[in-house]
């Protein structure tokens, strides 16, 4: 028992220092741009890993008895979730959508209050998850089908995008997988998963050669570039 209450803190401490490491490395690297946006993608992930640090904390605290495993802390959960989904929402959107960009605000407060009130209002666990989880799904694949795409076309210089295709699906696996397997052998596995996102998630900015953070004209070129790659 002891064994597996020191396991538990382990990969949850663990878990937390590199998502923590990971994600005030990708806000300053945003920091120090001359021209920042708020879909500039170093913004976008430092926030989300950001955000998968808090609430796996939550689940941990819950885990070592100290948090009540109640239906309110999981919407509390539920609410720093959507803080790892809704930016890259905002950045699918920025790529994938630029033609309505006009709309892209409206986009996202709708997606946003879709989620809260799902969270705050929900009366059962199966209906909040059974919710919320299509939203990561489809943020997931379209972010992989994204980096992809860059990836085959040689766009987005400023991220290495074959890394990022590599990490993607065990931050998604970490997810899906990380209430079905809380009370089994393997519930490790998750933090895990994220971990080794994560880490992937922090080469994929740390690699490339970053001369110059690019300017709002450039930035603007990237994302019309890539929009170009995914319509053909």
């Amino acid at each position: 028992m002891q064994l597996g209450t020191d396991l538990v803190i382990l990969s949850t401490i663990t878990t937390i220092l590199i998502s923590t490491t990971v994600g005030v490395y990708l806000l300053r690297l945003w920091f120090k741009q001359s021209n920042r946006l708020i879909t500039d993608l170093p913004l976008v992930f430092g926030v989300t890993t950001l955000s998968h640090s808090c609430q796996v904390l939550v689940l941990a605290l819950q885990n070592l008895g100290i948090l009540e495993a109640t239906l309110e802390f999981l919407k509390i959960r539920s609410l720093i979730i959507s803080g790892s989904i809704i930016p890259v929402i905002g950045a699918i959107l920025q790529i994938w959508a630029p033609r309505i960009q006009r709309h892209h605000i409206k986009i996202l407060a709708g997606v946003t209050a879709y989620w809260w009130l799902i969270a705050i209002f929900g009366t059962s666990e199966a209906l909040i998850m059974n919710a919320t989880i299509p939203l990561i799904l489809i943020a997931g694949v379209a972010m992989f089908a994204t980096f992809f795409i860059t990836w085959k076309t040689g766009r987005l210089k400023e991220i290495r995008s074959d890394l990022m295709i590599v990490g993607i699906p065990p931050a998604m696996a970490s997810q899906l997988l990380r209430v079905a397997l809380l009370n089994t052998a393997f519930f490790f596995v998750p933090d895990l998963l994220l971990a080794a996102s994560l880490v992937i998630t922090g080469l994929a900015f740390l690699l490339p050669n970053r001369k110059e953070a690019p300017g709002v004209k450039e930035e603007a070129l990237v994302q019309r570039e890539v929009a170009m790659s995914v319509e053909y």
